[in-house]
């Protein structure tokens, strides 16, 4: 009976342990939790005011997209800033989800795109489904009932979001930023104690084309530049003659080349 009593007490002590731990992980997910809700909430009230201010002052901002088949079209004004909340209930109280700052930008051009290949047809329907552009597509078929041309009717403006995310657990935070710097994603991750007035500040330069530091704040941007840095410079070391050969064809140019590949 003493080794079963044994094991009884280190089955028991187990159990104490493991209770511990998942306490202070408990304890841990819900201080950050709370954490990334503080932050949450300065970001709501400082896109609120950004939002209400960009609106009166209705700012003459110009933005550049290429849009396929048109090419790049310089003279997209953004207006109608708005911002929205995404809530959680837990228990009987509601919690910030996710924040959205929604605008759009808009040109006075009338942009139409034909295509003659069904192929092609679908593939700029694709592409404007997947950039959140409206568009209205004519079909013409020929006496077989095949579509043989395609007239794009491309609406001229474009929806642009700045999303605020989080895992809550470990306290990062996400912004997603989708048709901003053209017809693209842009994504970033703060730990929750970066995202502060400073960064907020930064972000509303970034926004309305005014000199910043936005896109070289934060950790995790930091450490992903260092690691292109590192290897780019692995690169380098691995192939050392690469550099040299470009530095030497830039100054040569083409007749230099010309010349070793004749003489």
């Amino acid at each position: 009976m003493a080794f079963l009593d044994e094991l009884k007490k280190q089955a028991e002590a187990q159990k104490q342990q493991e209770q511990l731990q998942t306490q202070s992980k408990l304890a841990a997910v819900s201080q950050n939790f709370l954490l990334v809700q503080t932050r949450f909430k300065e970001v709501q009230r400082y896109l609120h005011e950004l939002v209400n201010q960009l609106n009166v002052l209705n700012l003459d901002l110009k933005r550049t997209y290429y849009i396929e088949g048109v090419g790049s079209i310089d003279d997209y004004r953004p207006r109608d800033y708005a911002l929205s909340i995404d809530s959680i209930r837990i228990g009987q109280k509601d919690f910030i989800n996710a924040i959205i700052l929604r605008f759009r930008v808009a040109t006075e051009r009338t942009l139409q795109v034909e295509r003659t290949l069904p192929n092609q047809i679908d593939t700029l329907k694709e592409y404007l489904w997947h950039n959140n552009v409206k568009y209205q597509c004519t079909e013409y078929r020929n006496d077989r009932g095949v579509v043989t041309r395609g007239v794009f009717n491309i609406a001229s403006e474009i929806p642009v979001t700045i999303k605020f995310s989080a895992d809550f657990e470990n306290a990062k935070v996400f912004l997603h930023m989708k048709n901003f710097a053209g017809l693209t994603v842009s994504e970033f991750r703060y730990d929750a104690d970066e995202v502060n007035g400073e960064l907020l500040d930064e972000l509303a330069k970034y926004l309305i084309d005014k000199p910043n530091r936005f896109r070289d704040m934060g950790r995790h941007q930091a450490s992903m530049r260092e690691l292109t840095r590192q290897a780019r410079l692995q690169r380098e070391v691995q192939y050392p003659e690469a550099p040299a050969q470009r530095e030497a064809e830039e100054k040569t140019g083409l007749f230099g080349r010309l010349k070793s590949i004749l003489s």
